[in-house]
C-alpha cells in the first residue's frame, strides 16, 4: 500500500482504525464538518492567490490538469519530469503508472517507490544529472509563515526573478518542521526515482507569497545544535514507523484476533491531531473507558505522549500514575494531575506558595470575539477577509452589595459592519467604558480589578493603540501598558497554579469544574466564526442574520459568566 506524505506526521491509531476499520465501532466517524469545510476552502483560497501570482512571473510552467483522470496526470507527470523543459510543474501525480512511464521514457529499468503516493504543489526544475536528466526539487504552498527560529539550521529566501535556491538569501533559521516533513516525502519518493537534487533542496510558499523559503533536509536541524538528527532522517524514522503501523493494522483487518497495530492518545495540539480527525469521538470514548473507566493519561493537562514517553512510558492509566513512586521531580506535576483527576480534589502545584486570587469591590469580567481567531487556531494566518473585533462582553460585579457573583449586571458592545471605522467604534466605546467604570469605583473610595482569561485581551487592546494610532479618543501604546498594568487581573495564570485533573486549563475545560454550562449548543471559536460569517453575510435573510447575532450574543455573555464561575471555584478550593 501506498502512503501519502501525510502518513509520517499523521497519529499511529489513525493510521490503525483506518486500515482496520473492522475492528472497531465507527458508527461515531465524523464528517466534515461545517468548519472544516471553510477551513479547506480558506486554504483553497490561499492556494489559488499564490498560483495566480507565480502565473504572473514569465516563468515557464507546465500545468498538470487537474481535471484528468489518476492515469492521465501520471502520464502527463512522467512526461514533464523527463522531457519538458518547463522551470515549474503544477499539480504532479507521481505512483505506479507515472513511475512505469518514466522507465519507459528512459531507456532502463528505473527504480520504483511502492511505499509512496507523492502529489506536489509545485515541482521546480534546479539543474540537471550527470544522465542529462532534470531534477527537480518539490515545494509546498503554505498559509501560515513557514519560518521558525533556529540557529543550528539554515533556509534560503528567494523572489520568483531567480527562484532557484543558489540565489536565495541565506539566514539562519528552519523550516516549519511539519512542512519539512512533508516535502521530505516527496524529496525521498524523486530520490528513489533519480530525479532528486543532490542537496536534497525543498521548498515553502508561505504567507508572502513573492518569496519561496528553500532548505536542504541536511540543514534543517532537530535539537540543540542538531544533536537529534535532521528533517530528512527524521521522516524516515517516521514514516518507516507509520509503514509498519500500516502493514500491522491491514493484516488485522484480515485477522481480528491480531493484536492492535496501536493505542488511542490524546494528540489534541498536533497539526494532524485529534480535533481534525474522523476518529476523535470514537478515540476520545476509548480514552475515557481506558483502564475500566481510570481514564488515558494523555487526558490530564500537559500530558503530551512526548511527556509520557519520557517521564512513564509503561503507565498508560492515570490510576496508576497517581499511585506510582520514584518518578523524577520534574513529572511530580504531572502525577498531581492524576491524583486530583482520581481523588476529584484540587491539588496546590506549589504548596510553599499561597494562593491568593486578589480581590476586590467592584469587579469587572471581560472577553471579546474577533471575526479569524478560529482560523488563527488552526494555524492559518493567510485567510480571507480582515480579522476584527466585533463583540466585546462584560460583567460588572458590586462586591459590597452581594457577594454572590449570579448578582452582577452582563451587557456588550457590539458592531457587525465588518469595516475598520465599526471596530475603531467599539473598541473606543468598551476603552471609554472601562476607563469610566475604573473612575467610578475610585471616586466612591472602591477598589476595582478588570478579570479575563489568557493574553488574547492584552494583544488586542495593544492593536488597538497600534492600528487605530491618531484617531480620537485611541489611547497611546503607553497609556494601554499602564492601564493594563494597574487594572488587569489574567485568571488564567492562577488557574495553571493548582492540578485540577482536568485536560486543559481553558476556560470551556475548567467551567464545568465550576458547575457551568454554556446555554447554545456546542459553544466554541469554531461555531461563532461560522455565525459571524453569516451575521455579516448580505445574501442571508435579516432573519438569518439576526439568528446569528443572537446566538453570538448569548455565547459572549456566558463567556464572561463562565470566567467569574472559575474565579469562585478556585477561591472556594480548600488543600
Amino acid at each position: 500500500m501506498r502512503l501519502d506524505a501525510r502518513a509520517a506526521l499523521q497519529c499511529h491509531e489513525f493510521l490503525h482504525k483506518k486500515n482496520a476499520r473492522n475492528c472497531f465501532d465507527l458508527t461515531d466517524v465524523v464528517l466534515d464538518s461545517p468548519m472544516m469545510l471553510e477551513l479547506k476552502r480558506q486554504g483553497d483560497i490561499h492556494e489559488s492567490r499564490a498560483i495566480e501570482n507565480l502565473l504572473t512571473k514569465n516563468l515557464d510552467v507546465l500545468i498538470i490538469n487537474k481535471d484528468q483522470g489518476e492515469i492521465e496526470k501520471e502520464l502527463t507527470t512522467a512526461e514533464a519530469l523527463i522531457n519538458s523543459t518547463a522551470q515549474i510543474i503544477l499539480g504532479a501525480w507521481i505512483s505506479s503508472v507515472c513511475e512505469d512511464k518514466i522507465a519507459e521514457l528512459t531507456g532502463r529499468e528505473t527504480a520504483s517507490d511502492p511505499n509512496r503516493v507523492s502529489r506536489p504543489d509545485l515541482l521546480v526544475r534546479v539543474g540537471e544529472g550527470d544522465d542529462g536528466k532534470p531534477r527537480w526539487a518539490p515545494v509546498d504552498i503554505k498559509s501560515h509563515d513557514p519560518i521558525e527560529e533556529n540557529k543550528s539550521s539554515k533556509i534560503y529566501l528567494a523572489k520568483w526573478d531567480s527562484l532557484l535556491p543558489a540565489s536565495g538569501v541565506e539566514i539562519v533559521s528552519r523550516l516549519d518542521l511539519d512542512d519539512a516533513t512533508q516535502l521530505a516525502h516527496y524529496n525521498e519518493h524523486l530520490r528513489n526515482l533519480g530525479l532528486a537534487s543532490d542537496e536534497g533542496y525543498i521548498g515553502v510558499i508561505g504567507r508572502d507569497i513573492e518569496t519561496i523559503v528553500w532548505a536542504k533536509l541536511s540543514e534543517t536541524a532537530l535539537g540543540l545544535g542538531g544533536k537529534d538528527g535532521n528533517a530528512g532522517t527524521d521522516y524516515l524514522i517516521k514514516f518507516n514507523a507509520a509503514k509498519q503501523v500500516v502493514a500491522s493494522a491491514l493484516a488485522r483487518q484480515k485477522d481480528p484476533s491480531l493484536p492492535p497495530a496501536a493505542y488511542s492518545a490524546l494528540e489534541g495540539d498536533a497539526k494532524f491531531g485529534c480535533g481534525a480527525c474522523q476518529f476523535q469521538f470514537i478515540c476520545d470514548r476509548e480514552l475515557k473507558n481506558h483502564d475500566g473507566g481510570a481514564g488515558h493519561v494523555t487526558l490530564l493537562a500537559g500530558v503530551t505522549k512526548n511527556v509520557q514517553s519520557k517521564y512513564f512510558p509503561d503507565i498508560t492509566s492515570i490510576r496508576d500514575l497517581a499511585a506510582v513512586a520514584g518518578l523524577p521531580k520534574t513529572a511530580e506535576k504531572f502525577q498531581a494531575q492524576a491524583q486530583a483527576k482520581v481523588l476529584n480534589k484540587a491539588i496546590l502545584l506549589n504548596p510553599d506558595k499561597d494562593f491568593l486570587i486578589p480581590e476586590f469591590d467592584i469587579e469587572i469580567d471581560i472577553d471579546l470575539e474577533n471575526s479569524l481567531s478560529a482560523f488563527q487556531d488552526s494555524g492559518l494566518t493567510e485567510i480571507e477577509g480582515k480579522d476584527r473585533v466585533y463583540l466585546y462582553g462584560f460583567g460588572i460585579h458590586d462586591r459590597t452589595s452581594n457577594k454572590d457573583w449570579h448578582s452582577a449586571t452582563f451587557d456588550s458592545f457590539s458592531d457587525y459592519s465588518n469595516t475598520e471605522e465599526g471596530e475603531y467604534q467599539l473598541l473606543l466605546k468598551m476603552w471609554n467604558f472601562l476607563k469610566d467604570q475604573v473612575t467610578k469605583a475610585e471616586s466612591a473610595g472602591k477598589s476595582i480589578g478588570i478579570f479575563h482569561y489568557s493574553s488574547h485581551e492584552k494583544t488586542w487592546w495593544r492593536n488597538f493603540a497600534r492600528n487605530h494610532e491618531g484617531k480620537t479618543g485611541v489611547p497611546t501604546l503607553d497609556e494601554v501598558e499602564s492601564f493594563i498594568g494597574d487594572y488587569f487581573e489574567d485568571l488564567w495564570g492562577y488557574a495553571k497554579l493548582v492540578a485540577l485533573g482536568t485536560s486543559g486549563y481553558g476556560i470551556k475545560k475548567l467551567a464545568p469544574k465550576a458547575g457551568f454550562n454554556w446555554k447554545v449548543d456546542d459553544p466554541g471559536g469554531a461555531l461563532s466564526l461560522l455565525k459571524y460569517k453569516d451575521a455579516v453575510d448580505p445574501s442571508k435573510s435579516p432573519a438569518e442574520q439576526q439568528e446569528s447575532i443572537d446566538w453570538l450574543y448569548s455565547y459572549n455573555l456566558d463567556d464572561v459568566r463562565a470566567t467569574f464561575a472559575v474565579r469562585d471555584y478556585l477561591r472556594n478550593l480548600t488543600f
